[in-house]
Order: structure tokens, then sequence, then C-alpha cells
């Protein structure tokens, strides 16, 4: 393709934004034919899905192949639909269900890429084998991938509890261009407005200028060469941002790293340990809404919490000191000396109290003041501010004063700004040059989630890779059918130039058969299962058999069965799409009881020529399932094989007994016989005669 254009779906908008995004027209394309939907998903205005259905299109077209190519009628979608489920329920990510739509069966002219898939699959598979080694290991990883979803971009509100203090007008401009989106920026002119900005704001990084100007005591300023400033030393959130807003995916995704490390995964082969190692440390500090997350900073929680409970605190203790003195008051006697009543009558009474209480309120102070420094856990240069909670004047109550209290919550702010700035600072430092390898180890985890889908549905199903050949042929060992999972049969089958085993001796090669059999017996499951081999093996996946060989064809027709017998319109419909088998093209046709579209006399004679049709092109296979084997093959002379799944009777519960096994060379006998016997077993008295008659019939 000569232009991005040239992918449909794509217009100018979206060429232009994904030429910005990449840079050049050659990283767009090397995005395409890799199938890097995480990266396409990653430019402005695309989005996950729409990535998937452009890396779908640019695949029909540069392929120049559909699924509708191989896939030619309804009911064959309808198999390929219900196999792609299948592996999708062994997802955790929509990523991962989404991306496996990208993948479909491709013609035979198309072996390279379908061999290319089958070495994919079978390295997937032997990764899942590699990780079930260990305890609990494909669980864990299960529970891993699922906390994972695509990163998200972070955006942050302006820091308003911070400021960038210049002391020229260009320096101010420089810094206003650089961080005023992020940070309030002011201009000192003197340095009365720099103490100002000091007692506004909970941190201040100023100007080197202004160094040694006098400031607020518990102000924090930190002086800098604010030309060399760097982002994440001035707003650590915007870099912290990213990684807060996609902690779990990341986290989760450095678990999904280091499950699969020795295990043979290809999707974190260009990531560095060591980038990995400084990501996780570096995250272990950051927590929700670009903070540092609790429980990782004892000096940091410790600070928090004693601003939290900073007013209840103090509420308590004075509450319980004021109610102390009054107690204290209300129980009180005076005793007087004689200096003491000559001090009373000559008007010194206050006095006289003031002694006697004082010794009781210092105590009862004191004790208050260390009741609230002890439960906020404060240090002593904290405490010290406590010193003058209490008045000294006052002695018939106690109440604190909230100007201290409001001198210590501000001093706790600044500490904490102080401590969070730092902590801050050290993690986005470290993470400043790490954003990419985050989001190559998410990428990778959703990839990682979709060959691990692959993989499990490989291991669990118990699935083949099948042996590819040109000839047109299909031989299936123990083949089962996965749409019906459980302990049933395993089934024989197969068509063309190949030996099912050297036990068969019924065996002829013919590339055709008409599969006759008992209802329920499992000609639809039969048929299902080949299905299903033809697709699955044409998207380079494995199939459901022990052993399987499978001819490379170019297009599979399944016909499903019909509702009833159709009017004339209907019936010359089917007769229209029948008309594919004059043709020499490669091909599979599978079709289920179409003796229904006419009365039965019709139908055989129909079938045959149909028969006869796909019979004489030599690059065809087909089995038609009917119970009209004897009477088509009055009217073919092509060479068809008849095959049959039999009842063989009825078990001690009067069940079936069917081989579900084929039988070549073999028209296999009908149940209503053996329905009407099991009715004359189980007839009471009355009805019983009336069944036999119907039995003997039969005979």
């Amino acid at each position: 393709m000569s232009d991005i254009r040239d992918i449909p779906g794509i217009g100018d908008k979206t060429a232009r934004r994904l030429l910005e995004h990449f840079e050049s027209y050659e990283e767009v394309m090397k995005a395409f034919a890799q199938r890097n939907v995480t990266a396409i998903a990653a430019v402005p205005g695309i989005g996950e899905k729409n990535a998937i259905a452009l890396v779908q299109a640019y695949i029909f077209k540069d392929e120049n192949i559909s699924p509708d190519d191989f896939l030619r009628t309804r009911e064959a979608h309808r198999v390929y639909r219900r196999l792609l489920d299948i592996i999708k329920s062994y997802t955790s990510t929509a990523y991962a269900r989404d991306k496996l739509n990208i993948y479909f069966p491709m013609p035979s002219s198309k072996k390279d890429t379908i061999n290319s898939m089958m070495k994919d699959v079978a390295a997937a598979r032997r990764m899942v084998e590699n990780i079930s080694t260990s305890s609990g290991g494909s669980d864990i990883l299960k529970e891993v991938l699922a906390d994972i979803s695509p990163v998200r971009t972070a955006g942050i509100n302006k820091v308003r509890d911070r400021v960038i203090v210049a002391a020229k007008h260009e320096e101010y401009q420089q810094v206003q261009a650089r961080f005023g989106h992020a940070i309030n920026v002011l201009l000192a002119e003197s340095p009365r407005e720099l103490a100002d900005a000091a007692t506004a704001y909970h941190y201040v990084t100023a100007s080197m200028a202004m160094e040694g100007v006098n400031i607020p005591y518990d102000a924090q300023v930190e002086y800098a060469d604010l030309a060399g400033l760097e982002m994440w030393e001035v707003v650590p959130e915007i870099e912290i941002a990213f990684f807060s807003l996609n902690l779990k995916s990341i986290t989760s995704a450095i678990q999904a790293y280091q499950l699969t490390g020795n295990a043979g995964s290809h999707v974190f082969v260009d990531i560095k340990p060591d980038h990995v190692g400084r990501l996780g440390s570096a995250l272990e500090v950051v927590g929700e809404n670009n903070d540092i997350k609790t429980g990782t900073d004892r000096e940091m929680d410790r600070i928090r919490s004693s601003l939290e409970g900073l007013d209840d605190q103090v509420k308590t203790e004075e509450k319980n000191a004021d109610a102390q003195l009054r107690e204290f008051l209300e129980n009180s006697t005076v005793t007087l000396s004689g200096k003491d009543l000559m001090d009373a009558m000559g008007g010194d009474v206050k006095g006289l109290l003031d002694r006697e209480i004082s010794g009781q309120y210092t105590r009862i102070v004191k004790e208050a003041v260390q009741g609230i420094a002890g439960g906020l856990d404060l240090d002593p240069k904290e405490s010290l501010v406590l010193d003058d909670l209490f008045s000294q004047d006052n002695m018939t109550s106690i109440e604190a004063n909230r100007d201290v209290v409001e001198q210590l919550r501000s001093l706790l702010r600044t500490r904490l700004a102080k401590r969070r700035m730092d902590l801050l600072r050290g993690a986005a430092r470290t993470l400043s040059d790490l954003k990419d390898t985050a989001r190559a180890l998410v990428s990778g985890a959703m990839e990682l989630d979709m060959w691990f889908a692959i993989g499990l549905f490989a291991r669990e199903c118990n699935l083949t890779e099948p042996s590819l050949v040109h000839e047109p042929c299909i031989n299936i060992r123990a083949g089962t059918n996965l749409f019906f999972p459980g302990d049933f049969q395993p089934v024989d089958y197969a068509l063309g130039s190949v030996r099912p085993g050297s036990t068969v001796r019924e065996y002829t090669p013919e590339r055709v058969a008409v599969l006759s059999g008992v209802n329920s017996g499992g000609k639809t499951t039969t048929l299902d299962l080949v299905a299903q081999v033809l697709i699955l093996s044409h998207m380079g996946f494995p199939v459901p058999g022990r052993e399987v060989t499978v001819g490379l064809t170019d297009e599979l027709y399944y016909f499903g069965k019909s509702g009833g017998t159709m009017d004339a319109g209907a019936f010359e419909s089917t007769l229209r799409e029948f008309s594919v088998v004059w043709s020499t093209g490669k091909m599979a046709v599978l079709v289920d009881e179409l003796e229904s579209i006419t009365e039965p006399g019709a139908s055989a004679r129909i079938i045959g020529g149909i028969l006869e049709s796909l019979a004489e092109n030599p690059n065809s296979v087909g089995i038609f399932v009917s119970h009209l084997a004897e009477s088509i093959m009055e009217h073919t002379s092509a060479p068809v094989r008849v095959d049959g799944i039999e009842a063989k009777g009825l078990d001690d519960d009067l069940n079936l007994i069917v081989d579900r096994n084929p039988r070549y060379n073999y028209t296999a006998r009908s149940t209503p016989e053996l329905i009407v016997e099991r009715l004359v077993r189980r007839a009471g008295d009355e009805k019983r005669d009336f069944y036999q008659r119907l039995l003997d019939k039969f005979k």
C-alpha cells in the first residue's frame, strides 16, 4: 500500500493522526504489519475497538482475503463464531477477546501464513505447559491478567497549594511558559512579597536570587535555579499521574511479566529486566489520586494522622481538663492562716485564691497538653507549639487558644507538604523515564492474555497440530466435537487418499460420502466435527483429535438442516446455492439432510446429481448426511461412498446403543424399528399388541 488511506476505514483525519503519532509512514505501516493493536489504539481519537477493526481491514486489504472467502455459508460462519467464543472463554481481558477476531481461516494459497500461525500457537501451548508446572501458576496468571486494561491518559488539575516565585520579569516569563499550566507562578519584586507567598502557600520554590530573605519561621521555602528545574521537581504529580491512574494495570502487568519470565513468552522480550525492577520499586509508594500510598512512609502517615485528629483531640482534652478544674473548685475549701486573713482583709483576695488554685490548674493544663501531644503523636518541635495553648491568667475555666491550634495545624501542613514533596519527587524522578516501559508491559500483558488463552484452549481441549497436505482429503482419529464437552465417544472418520488405520479394512478412498444412520446417532455431530477441523486447521490452530490430516482447501460450504419442505421460491434459491459444486476449485462441502427441500423421490434425484458434480471435481471433498442413502445411490453413477452410524440395539434401561464411529461402505439401519421395539417393551397389556403389530412390519 502506497498510502495509509488505502486501508479501508482510514480517512484524511485518521491518517493525519497516525502520521503525527508514529512520525513516519514507515512506522505506521510497521505497526499494521505487526498487528500491533495496542500501539494503534494509543493514537488519539482511535481507541482499542477501532484499532482492531482497522487491523482487520489492513489484513483483508494486504492479504486480499476476508473470512467470507473461506466461510461461504451461514452455517460455516456459525461454526467459526462458536469456535471463537470457546477460545474467548479462556481470555481475561476485553483486548484479547476483541483481537481474536483478526484470526480467521485462510485458503490453501496462504499455507506459509497458516504454518507460521501454527508455530506461534505451539509456542503458546508450551508457555502454558511451563506455567502450569508451578503450583497454581495458570490460575494465578489468569487472576493477574483479569486486572489489566488499556492504559489511559492522565490529566490533573492545577496544583494550588504550591508556588514558584521568580525574582525578575524575564525569569518569571520563562517559568510561566514552562510550568504555568500546572502550578501558580508569581513575580516577587520585594522581600515582603516572598514572605507573603511563604505564608499563603504550603510549599514555595523561589529564585536563588532571593535567598536570605527573612520569612516566617514555619514556612517551607526552597531556593533553586529556576531555569534548570525539571517537571518532576516542580510538579511531580504530573509524572505520577499516569502511573497512579493506571496503577492496577501496571502492577498486574509486572506480576504477569514475573510469572512468565522463564515460561517462553515472546511478548516481553524487548523489555529490560532492570527497568521492570526500577518501575516496581518506584510504584511501591504510589497510591491513588496522584499521591503517596498510605502505609509506605511512617513519618508522612504520622503527620497526616495528626492533622486528621487535631480538632477532636484538642476538644477531648480541653473538655476533660475543664471538667477536672470545675470539680476541684467545687470541692475545694480554703484554710487561712493569720497572715492570709490579714492579706484578705487588706483586699488581696485574688492573690490568695490564685496561690491556692494555681498548683492544681498548672497540673491539669500540663496533663491536657501531654494528652494532646501523645494522642497526636507529635514530635518535640511540634509539641513546643502547645506551650501557649491554655491561658495562664484565667484559672476558673480551661479553654484552648484557637490561634495556637491553627499555628500547629499550619506547621503540620507545612511539614506534611515537605515530606510528601520529597517522596513524590523521589518516585517521579525514577518514573519519569519509565513511562514507555509501563506501556510496553501493559500492552504485552494484554497480548500475553490472548496467547495464553489460545494455549489454554489447545491444552485443555487436548488439541493436536494437524498434518497439512495438498491433496483433497481428511483423516480424523479420535476426534471430539468441541461443542459437546464431556465424556463423549471419540470419532474416527476419513475421506480421500489417506489410510485411517490398518485395522479399517472397509475403507475406500472416495472423496465424497453419504453419511447415513439413526436419529440422534451423531451424524450432525460428526459433520460439525469435520467443520471444526477444517476451520481450525486453516486458521493455523490445533484441532480436536489424536491424529489429524487435512487437505488444504480454499472454500468451506456447510449447509445445515432446512426447516421443512420449501416452497418453489426457496427451493429454487437453494439449488442456486448448490450450483457452486459445478467447479474445479478447491472446496469442502458439508450438507445436513438436504432431502427436506422437497418430496423424498425428487430429493434423492437432486442429491444424486449434486454428488455427481461434486465427485467430478478432483479438488473437492464432501459429506452429505441423509436418510435416503439407498435412494440417492440409485440416482448417481459417481464414485460416492455410503457410510453409516448404526444403533445396535437397546440396553437394559431401553436406551439406544449407538456406535458413533461411522462404518465405511455400510448403510446403517434406521432408528424407527428400535423405537417401536422400545414402545413394545415398555407398554402395558392394552397397547402392547398395537405396538407389536407395528414392529412386525419391519420383519
